[in-house]
């Protein structure tokens, strides 16, 4: 049986009722279970370390085997990457057969000769082969550490730069206190001043607080953004629902604040109009904080007010189809638009978007690979699309505005049955162990473990909701049972 060494970080409160990944450890090296790779799923972290969770990769790491010396040096022997669980991999001693699991991120995970750069006289560090191989270094350890040396060194080891930026995994982009300004779930012509209560490597924890209310907090009870005792309303730092201080003033959206906020951000919006640099509060999120990346003139220029697509709704009780929907306007801030679901609400069910977003889709997407479409409110009929555009009198956003298919290198990672991570986007303080159960082109359909199929869910392949095994380990966050565990 191959060890499990725990992910090297702070013990946190969640740890005791978490769900771990160890029970399928075993079943992976049978070749009974697969896993999503980081390689696949590479927006899960604010870096990108998906690299180091591949076969093949070389790495040094603590020996184990020499704990009970208690000694000030740490023993260290090199290791290879032989399968893996998402961020977790089973690992080889070098020249032994003692395997082990550990986590890739963890702490214990060094780059090779990373030590030995860093302390060329070795006072921190020695290099040790595990017991197992002590007929064969007994007799001379220097030339045999030296020897394994020389044969791993050419192998495909984590680089420098892993050990080097690994601190910054844990200083995201947003700080607990920032104030932002948050779409409101329940009605989406509305955008409400937040701030955020926690943050969890990209997600963060956003809520509206009373002071900042000027309405009867208590009509928000059952409101999911609302502020109250042990509220949580998780959200990626990219999520369409936030945006920095006066974005809505900028762009004329509706704005539900106090007097004093919504002069704050007219001050903003006449210094953006005047192109000047605006003043910000202390705790202000800023537009720097939001950066996007730049939008092709060429794509942007063929969008049109009126132009159909098909839409997953992000804000939507049920993630199972595509929708008709339509660009309305656009925004003043660069790359924004308001599109809608078409139907007779389309107006009050309107929302705003970046160009660069996972929620648009090209006309006949759901038919070509195997989703549902649902038509418009109150439409009668057989959907077909070119009767539709031709009774509208519209047109369709042309096809090479949207985002393009992920490579089929990075496709080929993706299987039915693969284990991963993912959040509820109905509950989205939840993330639950899931199994992709179909894939229809850069959507896959997501199943929680243990739960009916009437609760799946469809994201796209780069969302932000979803992530190899390991990211709540990693990040110390509580990965909810499976229905049936």
């Amino acid at each position: 049986m191959s060890k499990i060494i725990p992910c090297d970080r702070p013990p946190a409160a969640c740890d005791k009722e978490t769900w771990k990944w160890d029970r399928y450890f075993h079943k992976v090296e049978k070749g009974k279970a697969k896993f999503v790779s980081p390689l696949a799923l590479v927006n899960s972290l604010v870096m990108d370390y998906s690299v180091c969770a591949q076969k093949g990769v070389v790495f040094e790491t603590r020996n184990h085997d020499f704990d009970e010396l208690k000694q000030e040096q740490e023993p260290r022997w090199f290791a290879i990457v032989e399968n893996t669980c998402g961020y977790y991999i089973l690992s080889r001693f070098v020249n032994s057969t003692d395997y082990f699991w550990t986590h890739v991120l963890s702490r214990k995970v060094h780059t090779m000769l990373y030590a030995k750069t860093r302390d060329p006289k070795l006072e921190k560090v020695f290099y040790c082969p595990p017991y197992s191989l002590k007929n064969e270094f007994e007799a001379d350890l220097d030339s045999f550490v030296q020897k394994t040396q020389d044969e791993v060194i050419e192998k495909m080891a984590i680089k420098e730069e892993f050990e080097m930026d690994r601190h910054k995994l844990h200083r995201p982009d947003f700080r607990a206190g920032q104030r932002v300004e948050l779409l409101s779930y329940a009605n989406s012509l509305e955008i409400r001043v937040a701030h955020i209560q926690e943050v969890c490597g990209r997600r963060l924890n956003v809520t509206v607080r009373k002071r900042d209310y000027p309405r009867d907090f208590d009509e928000l009870e059952d409101d999911r953004q609302a502020g109250h005792d042990g509220a949580q309303y998780w959200i990626d730092q990219d999520s369409f629902m936030m945006f920095p201080v006066g974005w809505a003033a900028i762009n004329n959206y509706q704005l539900i604040a106090n007097e004093e906020y919504i002069e704050h951000t007219k001050k903003i919006a006449e210094a953006f109009d005047d192109g000047t640099t605006p003043r910000y509060d202390i705790n202000d999120a800023t537009p720097d904080q939001f950066e996007k990346p730049p939008v092709d003139p060429e794509k942007w220029d063929k969008l049109n007010i009126g132009q159909k697509f098909e839409l997953l709704d992000p804000l939507s009780q049920q993630f199972k189809c595509l929708h008709v929907a339509s660009v309305m306007s656009f925004c003043k801030s660069d790359g924004y638009m308001i599109i809608s679901m078409d139907g007779p609400q389309a107006a009050e069910e309107s929302f705003p978007i970046h160009f660069h977003n996972l929620c648009m889709y090209p006309m006949n997407y759901a038919k070509k690979h195997g989703i549902k479409l649902a038509p418009p409110d109150e439409f009668v009929g057989k959907f077909k699309w070119d009767e539709y555009l031709k009774k509208q009198k519209a047109v369709p956003v042309p096809e090479d505005v949207f985002k393009p298919m992920p490579s089929k290198e990075r496709m080929d990672m993706i299987e039915v049955g693969m284990h991963l991570e993912a959040a509820d986007m109905c509950e989205n303080q939840l993330i639950c162990p899931a199994t992709i159960k179909s894939i229809h082109g850069r959507l896959i359909n997501v199943n929680f473990d243990g739960w009916d199929s009437e609760f799946d869910q469809l994201y796209d392949i780069d969302s932000h909701d979803i992530f190899p095994a390991g990211w709540c380990d990693f990040q110390a966050y509580m990965l909810q049972h499976p229905k049936t565990d």
